[in-house]
Formats: C-alpha cells, sequence, structure tokens
C-alpha cells in the first residue's frame, strides 16, 4: 500500500525557510544542508518502477534553486510532479541559494535564466527587480489581506496573465502557491497606525512595493536578508512563522495582528530552454502540480500561523489591535503607491480585479493570546500518572516507519532519549555520536492527552537546532506494564520522533540522574 504523509513543522533557529525561517518538527531539525535529493516513487502509477520511474524510461532530474534552508514549502508540489509525471521527473532541491543576500530572490532569479539551476521559486515581490511589472498587484499593500482572498486570487485566471510577463526574460511561469501574510512587528514601539512609523527604521526583504509603502508611511525602509540580525532596526515587516522561527521576538514584541501588509506568494518558474526540452506530459504535470497543491498549501499555513502564534503568545509578544480608525488611516496612507502602481494598465487591471474578488470573501478573525490560550502546566509540587523516568532508542528507519519525510531525517531527531517527568515539570537529553541535545519545560494531563510546552533548549547539536520556548506538542497516551505509548491527536503538533517508539519507564521515580551527562539540562529543569 502507498502512503503519504505530510511533515507538520515548527520552527527553530537553525536552518531558515522561505525567509529564513528555521524549521523543526518538536525534535524535528532541518538542518543546514545545502542539497536534498527528493527521492519520490511513483504512487498510483501502475506503471512505475521501483525507483520512481517509468519503466525503460530514465527519469529527468530538475535542480530546482531555494533562496532559503528549508524546501518544506515546496514538499506537495515536488511530491505532486512525481505523481503527475508518472515518476518521469524528479525534483531536486539545492538550498541556501545565495544565502546571506539581501536580493537573494532577484539573483536567483537571473540565475535560473542562466542556466545555474533549471527550477526556481521567487516571491511575487521580488519581480519588480529584474523588471516585470505584471506580478506587482499580488503584494499591493492591505489588498490581498486573507488567505481566503489569496487562495481565489491564484486560483483564478488572472495568475496565467500574469506569468506571461516572465516570457520576455526567456522564462516560463509554472504557477504561484500561497504563501504567509507580512505582519508589522514594533521594536521601539507599537506599529498600529501611520503615524507610529513617521522617522523609524523599517526592515523590508526584497521588495521595492514595499520599500515605496514604507516611504508613503514616513517611515526609512532598509532592505536586510532572510535570517539577518534587526538590531538597531525600529521594526519589521515579517510573518508570525519567521517571527517565531527566527527568534525575532526577542528584540521586537509588538505584533500588529489584525494588520496584514501583503501575503508572500511563491512564484515558481523554468527557463524556456528547459521547459521547451520536457515533453508534453511533462510541462503538463509541472504546471498542473502548482494548480493542485494550492488547498493543502492554504490549510498547511493556518495551521503554521496558529502555532506561531502560540508559541509568540506564550513568549509574552504583545498582540496588538489596529482600531477601524486606524486601518482606514493607514489605507489612506499608501494611496500614493497605488497611484504609482495605476500609471501601468495592466496593473490597474489586475488591482480592479483582485478588489473585485475580494467582494465576495469573508473577513478573516485575526490571532489573539486570549482565544489562543497559554497552555499551562500541572501545578508544581503536584504528582501524576506520569511522573517517573523514561528511556527510547530510535533509528533513522523508525522515524521513517513511523512517517517522518526524508528530509527531516536528521541525527538530532533520533539516538537515545531519555525523558523524566516530575510533578508538572519534565526534562529530556538526546545523544547519538553525532551529537546531543537537552530540553525542559512543564506538561499537563488532560484525560489521555498530555501536552508538552517547552521552557528552552539547548546542547551540541549537529545543525544548531533546538527545542524553542513556548513550543507546544500534544500527544495521546497510554501506559501499560511500564511502557508508554504516545500516538497523534488530530488538530494538534504531535511530532514522529517523540512517537516513533514507545518509551520503557526505566524508573518510577524522577530522576535527573539518568539524563546524559554529556549535556545535562539546566540546574533547575526539574523540581527540587
Amino acid at each position: 500500500m502507498c502512503h503519504t504523509s505530510r511533515v507538520r513543522t515548527l520552527k527553530a533557529a537553525s536552518s531558515e525557510g522561505a525567509d529564513g525561517v528555521a524549521r523543526t518538527q518538536g525534535l524535528v531539525r532541518l538542518v543546514g544542508v545545502s542539497l536534498i535529493l527528493v527521492l519520490v516513487g511513483g504512487c498510483g502509477a501502475s506503471s512505475a518502477d521501483k525507483a520512481g520511474g517509468t519503466v525503460g524510461q530514465k527519469p529527468r532530474i530538475l535542480t530546482m534553486a531555494n533562496a532559503g534552508g528549508d524546501p518544506a514549502e515546496l514538499d506537495g508540489f515536488i511530491k505532486e510532479v512525481a505523481r503527475l509525471s508518472s515518476g518521469t521527473i524528479r525534483i531536486q532541491v539545492e538550498s541556501h541559494w545565495r544565502a546571506d543576500q539581501a536580493k537573494a530572490e532577484p539573483g536567483l532569479i537571473n540565475d535560473v535564466k542562466a542556466g545555474k539551476a533549471d527550477l526556481g521559486w521567487a516571491g511575487s515581490r521580488a519581480w519588480d527587480a529584474v523588471g516585470v511589472t505584471s506580478l506587482r498587484a499580488l503584494h499591493a499593500p492591505l489588498l490581498i489581506d486573507s488567505h481566503a482572498l489569496q487562495e481565489r486570487v491564484v486560483q483564478s485566471p488572472l495568475v496565467a496573465e500574469m506569468l506571461r510577463g516572465l516570457n520576455p526574460l526567456g522564462l516560463v511561469g509554472l504557477g504561484v502557491l500561497p504563501g504567509p501574510m507580512r505582519k508589522p512587528l514594533g521594536i521601539s514601539k507599537p506599529l498600529v497606525g501611520p503615524a507610529d512609523y513617521a522617522g523609524l527604521r523599517i526592515g523590508v526583504q526584497q521588495s521595492l512595493v514595499a520599500d515605496e509603502t514604507m516611504r508613503a508611511l514616513g517611515a526609512r525602509p532598509v532592505w536586510f536578508p532572510a535570517m539577518g540580525v534587526i538590531d538597531g532596526l525600529d521594526g519589521i515587516e515579517q510573518q508570525m512563522i519567521s517571527i517565531d522561527g527566527n527568534r525575532y521576538d526577542k528584540v521586537g514584541k509588538y505584533l500588529t495582528a489584525n494588520v496584514n501588509l501583503w501575503p508572500r506568494p511563491l512564484l515558481l518558474f523554468t527557463s524556456t530552454k528547459v521547459f521547451d526540452s520536457l515533453s508534453p506530459d511533462q510541462r503538463n504535470a509541472l504546471r498542473q502540480a502548482a494548480t493542485n497543491v494550492i488547498p493543502t498549501r492554504t490549510a498547511t499555513l493556518r495551521q503554521d500561523e496558529q502555532e506561531a502564534a502560540g508559541n509568540l503568545c506564550r513568549r509574552k509578544v504583545t498582540f496588538e489591535t489596529a482600531s477601524r480608525g486606524q486601518l482606514a488611516a493607514l489605507r489612506k496612507a499608501v494611496q500614493p503607491v497605488y497611484d504609482t502602481l495605476a500609471r501601468d494598465p495592466q496593473t490597474t487591471k489586475f488591482l480592479a480585479a483582485i478588489a473585485a474578488i475580494g467582494k465576495g470573501v469573508a473577513a478573516e478573525p485575526a490571532p489573539n493570546c486570549r482565544t489562543i490560550g497559554q497552555t499551562a502546566g500541572q501545578t508544581a509540587g503536584r504528582s501524576g500518572p506520569l511522573d517517573g523516568s523514561y528511556r527510547v532508542t530510535t533509528t533513522a528507519k523508525d522515524l521513517r516507519a513511523a512517517g517522518m519525510s526524508l528530509d527531516a531525517i536528521v541525527p538530532e531527531n533520533y539516538g537515545t532519549a531519555t525523558y523524566v517527568f516530575d510533578r508538572g515539570r519534565f526534562a529530556f537529553t538526546e545523544e547519538n555520536k553525532e551529537g546531543c541535545i537537552w530540553g525542559y519545560g512543564r506538561f499537563a494531563v488532560k484525560g489521555d492527552q498530555v501536552e508538552l510546552t517547552f521552557t528552552d533548549g539547548g546542547g551540541i547539536p549537529p545543525g544548531g537546532a533546538v527545542n524553542r520556548p513556548g513550543e507546544a506538542f500534544v500527544f495521546g497516551w497510554s501506559l501499560y506494564r511500564q511502557t508508554l505509548t504516545l500516538t497523534p491527536v488530530p488538530g494538534k503538533v504531535s511530532p514522529e520522533p517523540f512517537r516513533a517508539k514507545p518509551w520503557q519507564r526505566i524508573d518510577t521515580t524522577p530522576s535527573s540522574r539518568h539524563l546524559s551527562k554529556r549535556c545535562p539540562p539546566p540546574g533547575n529543569a526539574l523540581p527540587r
């Protein structure tokens, strides 16, 4: 039986995604590998052999330039291409493309044009810089302000017309995938109304429209790279996933939750030369794959942002709310940007079409710490059914059997793990020959579910990834004859490394002496 499962991801400050977002799945660390070979078989293709290609036909391997460090945003597209092409196309992702460059995406576009990679992706924001103006309506300020509207827009006939703007560069647009919503994060103060931006240095990324928007608000835009340092800035425009994963909340504490400045949709593209070298069926597979994964991608974005919001709430980020008057003032203040965009008749047409689509889309509620909840653990000093010390040893094969994707199976996710649960607090260590990590926090047993909320993590991780404060995971649990089995909970984050194999209770008394001496957690991790 052929089964495909998606890796749920959280973010950790070690390997960046599309905007420098580090990702981890609980203990899942997508470390800084520069080359990830995605091997996907021909599920659903009766003519596919065990290598994933059509019998007698050697698969075509296409390299895809990824400016980030985590190809998770591309997983659905890559797998769908393999399925639709009956395994005759395999996409090989080369990550960290032009790492640490403030203009990485425009550079990547030129690299695909020059034949240095077969495929690539770039945010719609980046194309202005290489002379393509047909995509600017996708990131006009405060226009596409919800995931529902973005999904409708990228599924509409507008996209095909917009993508034709790539042709003069010798490039072919394959499709547009939904991206995260970018919000204002205040560092020196909250950013809720136009007056709050006056005279401030606001960090933006690879967007001439964002640059002009900040100037219209009276701010000075400063371009900074993925995972770039934001010290010295007064605020940034960024998605919650990136704020969480890159720990930008260490510097910025004021998130304007109900202001979506613009989305960051992903435009997938190739060169005309590569596209023409493919068979008609292969060309169709690339384009149709981009269309097919849009609904799943939108659902994933919503889940990822909800998780990021929960982490930020637990780390005491202030979620600001712009009033109706402030929202109206923001729209009025950015009108000069629209005046500039309107000089192009095609962009004017696209702006009007998007506004018309938006009339039938209901507003989406902004994240709110009161409704998200801020996970509380068991009261310290009160023992519970899970108290004790546990140990489990897992391998890469175990993680794969549990449903984890190949690109997430890294040394930091397997080895010998020891967990200690003690009166509402927990600590763990996990080690193998390549590294050793620790983490600790609070836990709460609620019926047949247990919820873990991390306070901190550290150790000697090969890729630099550790659990972050505020990460929260939920599992179903059962304890029988000193064997603890964890199971996933629908709608919650239940990472595979925790539940790949049952844990054996090695001591009914909780004790830090069972934890690794190679990378012990802080002395205050457990109750004294």
